[in-house]
This record gives structure tokens, sequence and C-alpha cells, in this order.
């Protein structure tokens, strides 16, 4: 599998390139760190995601500025974005749904998520 040099979203969206990833890698183990995941992420990649071995999931804070690299305290802000764009969400059945379907995901014994 090749990766394009640049991702776009328009021609190469980050969700199909994530998805042929997990498709190739089904099975095995994927660690992550990002600052940034919520409801419509899952909703995209949960296919693949569910096909994986062991899977790490490292929330943080997007750093602002360049002294915000390195090690520092973020607390609970990766938790309150995800709140907040919950709350920003239409709530319907379907949205339930996915909700229960990522909390049931991350509760896995093969899954560990740290903030």
């Amino acid at each position: 599998m090749t990766i394009p040099f640049v991702i776009d979203n328009q021609q190469h969206t980050m969700a199909d390139i994530l998805n042929d990833l997990l498709r190739h890698h089904k099975g095995h183990s994927l660690d992550v760190a990002t600052a940034y995941f919520n409801v419509g992420g899952w909703q995209l990649l949960r296919d693949g995601l569910n096909g994986l071995g062991n899977f790490r999931l490292l929330l943080g804070d997007e750093p602002e500025a360049g002294s915000d690299l390195g090690l520092r305290e973020i607390g609970a802000k990766p938790v309150k974005g995800l709140i907040r764009d919950l709350a920003g969400e239409n709530f319907n059945e379907a949205t339930l749904r996915l909700v229960e379907d990522l909390v049931a995901f991350l509760r896995q014994d093969h899954v560990q998520v740290r903030l």
C-alpha cells in the first residue's frame, strides 16, 4: 500500500487512508497518539478498529505554540472537547448507538486509553 504524499481530504481523505491502513494491518496491534477524536471519526473507522489486535489510544491536547511541545500536564482537556462535540450533536437513535458502540469498544480488554 502506498500512502499519498499529500492527504488533502478531497482527492485523498484521511478516513480512506486510515481505513486502508487498518485493512492491511488486520489482527495486528496499533498505537495512536492524537489531539482529537470524536464520534464521527469512530463512525468512519470503527470497522477497521474492530479488526485490530491490541489498540492503544493516547489523547492529548493540540499544541497552540512551540512552547507547548513536550511533556506537560493536560488534565481533562481531551475529554472536555469530546463532551463539547457530543453536546453539539443532534441526538437521535443513530448517534446514541454510535456512542454506545464507541464506549463498548473502549472497554474491551485489548483496548487501552490514556489522557
